[in-house]
């Protein structure tokens, strides 16, 4: 049986300067495997059209607005509707940059988190400023390389960014709190700017606004570094990531430690155990410590590929996450390369399209 793969190209350029294409890669690893690939245009009209006949479909969307909430929308469409394998599967991708998601889904799953809040109206997260312990730490619902996480440091200053995300909303955490006089201020702008006919707020493609929710966590004492553990399959590749200088933030600080010595096992057990619950394709997890429980605060389907491939080999689960063996496998393995050899088996497991 010769199938039929729909791949979406991508392509961008990584703050190390490489060059990433997970969809070059699948075509070629699928040419390979006597595979036909059809590369598409998920922007164009006659996009079903073109799937018609495939066996399935790939798309490694990233982590830009537009084609993040459109991916979000395609890949559960087609999977659902077509019945077709898709990667990355709805339930490897539903909750894809979104904080406040990813919350209610590990808290529901049962996965060990920081102390979280999250208010849905100005008032009850008011109070809670007011009475809370300090430092918390405050999220936007998107942001990567540990964009959009702030420590705030007391009720003021709490309550005043409360005070913005229920209000004109909030596309950055860069900017410090403003003074009455500065709001004030704003709102005039805000105000021209409708008169003239032109948003209240400036149009970038790689923001979003984010209003209408408070999300705060507790912040963990003694985290000098995150462990991030990407699992695909039944591999897990797994590094440290050193703290920023003189920051409480790891996450794109570029410090990694690739040593497997320095890597808590526990962390990978706690991400294969995730990755199981939640039933991936991929996942990558940040993993830290809560006193002496090992715990997640965030968790994508994507990632930097390089950082994965520089692993210096990777661990393999023989049952159980808590229990089972963990077997080495040493070498360097690029993770396009495993999540095209698992959607491979995944393929030969359903009956194709074509014979239906």
């Amino acid at each position: 049986m010769t199938y039929r793969i729909a791949i979406q190209p991508d392509q961008l350029t990584q703050k190390n300067g490489e060059r990433q294409s997970f969809s070059a890669r699948w075509a070629q690893l699928a040419a390979q495997a006597g595979m036909e690939v059809r590369f598409v245009d998920v922007y164009a009209h006659d996009l079903f059209e073109r799937l018609a006949g495939c066996d399935g479909f790939m798309w490694r969307f990233g982590f830009l607005p537009l084609p993040r909430l459109y991916g979000k929308r395609l890949l559960p469409a087609i999977e659902h509707g077509l019945g077709i394998p898709v990667f990355p599967s709805w339930k490897s991708c539903w909750h894809f940059e979104d904080k406040v998601a990813q919350h209610y889904l590990l808290q529901a799953a049962g996965i060990p988190t920081p102390r979280t809040w999250v208010f849905w109206e100005l008032e009850p997260a008011l109070a809670f400023c007011h009475e809370a312990s300090y430092p918390l730490v405050l999220k936007l619902g998107y942001g990567i390389q540990s964009g959009n996480v702030r420590l705030l440091r007391g009720a003021a200053e709490a309550q005043e960014w409360a005070r913005r995300m229920f209000g004109i909303g909030v596309s950055s955490l860069d900017a410090p709190p403003r003074t009455a006089a500065l709001r004030a201020l704003g709102r005039v702008g805000r105000a021209v700017q409708v008169l003239r006919g032109r948003p209240p707020m400036p149009v970038n493609e790689k923001v979003e606004l984010q209003r209408g929710y408070f999300y705060v966590q507790e912040f963990l004492e003694g985290n000098e570094f995150d462990t991030r553990v990407t699992v695909i399959g039944n591999r897990a590749f797994a590094f440290r990531r050193m703290n920023r200088p003189d920051d409480f933030r790891a996450s794109g600080s570029g410090r990694i430690v690739f040593d497997p010595a320095q890597v808590d096992p526990g962390m990978v057990r706690l991400a294969f155990r995730v990755a199981r619950r939640l039933d991936t394709q991929s996942l990558a997890i940040d993993g830290m410590f809560r006193g002496g429980e090992h715990v997640l605060s965030e968790i994508s389907y994507t990632y930097q590929s390089w950082a994965v491939r520089d692993c210096p080999g990777h661990w393999e689960l023989r049952g159980n996450p808590d229990t089972g063996q963990l077997d080495w496998c040493e070498g360097h393995l690029h993770p396009e390369d495993a999540i095209f050899a698992d959607f491979a088996e995944q393929l030969a497991a359903v009956p194709a399209v074509r014979a239906r």
